[in-house]
């Protein structure tokens, strides 16, 4: 019985000791490579594949580490390596051969061995290689970084599908490498604006540039360009503001950034329009893209037209996006690039000096001036319209004028107006509220745009002295009743000097009487 339970014994250790080694063994021989991006690019919806070019075993520690290359064994991997090594090897050529090879291409991140790297992706992507191991499409924000988890021990292309231009890594996984970073950057567009902030009537020229992506290997690319405005513009034909020919297309200008590019394919002319009042563009520039393939990675321009409107605010900002990607039911959407247009608004309490409480006054009315020439001069006033305390920018109105109530709807002031750009304007008052004695000099209102990424951190001043609370205070002062001539005073005196002398004139006679 003791003999069966020692025997049990030993076999439990045994079994321990063979769990203990192949655990060991897995973690000698099992790696993971963590793919980084280069700037902190976002791998939000992009995919990373990787192909194992070699198996790698190795030997020794440090200085004397030894390594043994054997050509992957999977379908179409040597063929690859022929191709792209351009004849430096063959079918019967030894692994060996094929590592010296790729060895003899050149130094780490030398121009041959980036060149080798790509022309073997484009390789692996026109002839349909398998890829090792893929990421499948990322998702998550702010993504950086990717781990590819439980890798064998080889030599391995690193590529991330649908980028500007293939740019792939190369890396030997092995328990001394862990990071690799990515050379390449996913496709991306930016949104700018000629106007850093704009008036109700502008016409603002939007420019969205992008670069060519190469579509190698890929038997469709989409490439769309998205732009949504806000509601405070409206798609409009060219720089003058003319409307549009048809309400569900805008136009647009696609043009290569360089000179002397000859250009592939014909370029979109316009652009389709969705959405409440039309203000969703989608511009299709897949065609175009593939058709240019010859211009990869050359940057492009698309630019098109809006106007301020009405409703047009302090936070007024539109965005572009990019859609793109080898597969029309699954693809990538960018983040967006904003352009900012803010437009401002001139907030004025008009009050009697020195009230207390304050005493909010009606009927002055004001005119704006971009100039103190001219508002001296009572010449090119701002145009605009409204009505009860509340008035907007509108270069088609004929009315200039705008009047102050008594209230407007329980705000800190009693006058709005709305659609400025920042900068200098002079600030006239033409009449004063019945009573009060109107202004003799305008008032010079400065308005500056935000130094800083929150658009409301704008500011505004009366005579050069900021206003915290973004609105201006003009008083209007009233004084005591003056001298006057003709009035009923002048009667009551006369009268009693009348009665007077009368009166001296009735004692002296009668003095006199009693005197004879």
């Amino acid at each position: 019985m003791k003999r069966i339970k020692k025997l049990a014994a030993a076999m439990l250790t045994a079994i321990m000791m063979m769990t203990m080694t192949v655990t060991a063994f897995a973690a000698e021989t099992t790696h993971t490579l963590t793919v980084t991006t280069r700037g902190g690019q976002d791998l939000n919806g992009q995919t990373i594949n990787l192909y194992k070019l070699f198996d790698v075993t190795e030997s020794g520690e440090g200085q004397n580490k030894n390594y043994a290359y054997t050509v992957n064994t999977e379908t179409g991997y040597k063929d690859a390596l022929i191709s792209v090594l351009d004849g430096k090897v063959t079918k019967d050529s030894k692994d060996e051969d094929f590592a010296n090879a790729v060895h003899a291409i050149g130094s780490k991140d030398s121009t041959d061995v980036q060149n080798f790297a790509n022309k073997f992706t484009e390789y692996a992507l026109t002839k349909g290689l398998a890829a090792t191991a893929t990421s499948g499409k990322i998702s998550g924000e702010n993504t950086t970084s990717y781990p590819f988890k439980n890798l064998a021990a080889g030599y391995y292309l690193v590529y991330v599908t649908g980028g500007k231009s293939i740019q792939s890594s190369l890396v030997t996984v092995d328990a001394t490498t862990s990071k690799v970073e990515l050379k390449t950057e996913a496709p991306s567009i930016t949104k700018e604006a000629n106007k850093k902030t704009v008036e109700i009537g502008q016409v603002v020229k939007y420019t969205v540039t992008g670069s060519i992506p190469d579509t190698t290997g890929y038997s469709e690319y989409v490439y769309k360009i998205h732009d949504t405005l806000s509601d405070g513009l409206d798609f409009v034909k060219n720089a003058t503001g003319d409307a549009l020919d048809n309400a569900n297309e805008v136009n647009v200008t696609v043009n290569f950034t360089e000179t002397g590019i000859i250009a592939g394919g014909q370029a979109p002319t316009i652009a389709a329009l969705s959405g409440t009042e039309n203000r969703i563009m989608a511009l299709d520039l897949s065609a175009w893209v593939k058709a240019n393939q010859t211009n990869k990675g050359k940057e492009f321009t698309v630019t098109y037209y809006a106007k301020v409107n009405a409703n047009a605010v302090v936070t007024e900002k539109n965005n572009a996006t990019l859609e793109y990607g080898n597969n029309s039911t699954d693809t990538t959407t960018t983040k967006p690039s904003e352009a900012k247009t803010p437009t401002y608004p001139l907030d004025i309490n008009k009050i009697k000096k020195d009230s207390n409480p304050e005493e909010k006054l009606a009927g002055a009315k004001f005119e704006l001036y971009k100039s103190e020439a001219d508002a001296k001069a009572g010449e090119n006033a701002i145009k605009v319209t409204g009505s009860n305390g509340k008035y907007v920018v509108d270069p088609k109105s004929t009315n200039t004028v705008f009047e102050s109530v008594a209230s407007l709807d329980d705000k800190e002031y009693n006058l709005h107006l709305n659609g400025l750009a920042a900068g200098d304007y002079w600030l006239k008052e033409t009449e004063a509220p019945a009573g009060f004695n109107k202004l003799t000099a305008p008032i010079q209102i400065t308005i500056t745009k935000s130094t800083d990424g929150d658009e409301n951190n704008w500011t505004i001043s009366k005579n050069g002295t900021d206003e915290p609370d973004k609105i201006i205070d003009i008083e209007n002062s009233t004084g005591s009743l003056l001298p006057s001539t003709g009035g009923t005073g002048v009667i009551v005196f006369a009268g009693v000097a009348i009665l007077l002398v009368f009166g001296v004139v009735v004692s002296f006679i009668r003095d006199k009487r009693k005197a004879c």
